[in-house]
């Protein structure tokens, strides 16, 4: 199997809609969010239960290398808002991220999760290819609606 999508983690948007974590999109504090850097060796699975980095699939396959530390980096200027440009959408969003000085080989996706759940996975996003850097700075460039944006505004089918 292999990296083929995007998904949403069914499991953790379920448990966080009807209360039983508490997972908040807009949480700012440093360190609450982080993505993690995968090969194409990890096969996500949209409803694993209980799925989370460090826990299999996520046990494995992660990127490694000079400028790489496990466990990936923390997100910045973290934002959970209706997009602006597209009125009955959400997205969540923060700033692109980059390991400077750098040498990754082959990253096919990041896992985006929560540290202070239990490292809860809330998204993954497919990079469609395998990406590297050898001694340069390798950068995953979020997109201006965000990671996730959602529509919340019927048609909902």
């Amino acid at each position: 199997m292999a990296i083929t999508r995007d998904l949403l983690f069914v499991d953790t948007q379920v448990k966080a809609l009807t209360n039983a974590i508490a997972l908040n999109l807009g949480d700012t504090t440093a360190g609450a969010f982080k993505i993690a850097l995968f090969q194409d060796s990890v096969t996500p699975d949209a409803s694993q239960a209980n799925p989370a980095y460090g826990s299999s699939p996520f046990s494995s396959g992660e990127v490694s290398g000079a400028g790489y530390s496990a466990g990936g980096l923390a997100l910045t200027s973290v934002v959970f808002e209706e997009l602006s440009s597209s009125p009955g959408y959400v997205r969540w969003d923060f700033d692109n991220i980059s390991w400077p000085s750098s040498t990754i080989t082959d990253a096919k996706g990041g896992l985006f999760y929560a540290t202070g759940l239990s490292n809860r996975a809330i998204v993954f996003r497919s990079f469609i290819q395998e990406y590297s850097s050898q001694d340069g700075t390798f950068s995953v460039n979020i997109h201006t609606d965000g990671v996730i944006k959602l529509n919340v505004v019927g048609p909902l089918l």
